[in-house]
């Protein structure tokens, strides 16, 4: 396994974006809301773009590791130990943690270029590494405290 790029992650994260997105606005026009011509409000961006995204990451993460993103990429989210995403790392990761790296104007995203195991804010909250899976080593993936 090789600990995976700030970029490769980022590039990840537009293909996922490419698929939330119009979800996003198919939602709205299924409930008769144009968000191209009217602002939405907090209530309608929590139902339409809030919640299916965190459902989108944590279901996707939990069941298979990875997004579509991150799959057509070829990275995986594990534990630091190798092990897989459960559901309540998973949710921790990508609801808790990703909300807490975005608000202080995405900090918790930039920490990742400069992490030496490549860790966003999320990572560490989760305790989890994005991977690229069947590579050799390039950088330890538990550090040993010892």
């Amino acid at each position: 396994m090789v600990i995976a790029s700030p970029w490769r992650r980022l590039m990840a994260s537009l293909i996922d974006g490419l698929i939330l997105v119009p979800l996003s606005f198919l939602l709205m026009a299924l409930a008769g809301i144009n968000p191209l011509a009217q602002t939405t409000t907090f209530v309608q961006d929590l139902l339409f773009n809030w919640i299916p995204s965190w459902a989108y990451y944590v279901i996707f993460t939990a069941l298979y590791g990875a997004t579509p993103g991150k799959m057509a990429l070829g990275l995986k989210v594990v534990r630091t130990d190798g092990q897989p995403v459960d559901w309540l790392t998973a949710f921790m990761r990508e609801v808790v943690g990703k909300t807490l790296s975005t608000l202080p104007l995405l900090l918790g995203y930039l920490w990742a270029f400069f992490h030496p195991r490549r860790q966003a804010w999320h990572d560490l909250i989760a305790d989890t590494l994005v991977v690229r899976p069947g590579q050799a080593h390039a950088l330890p993936v538990k550090s040993s405290t010892h």
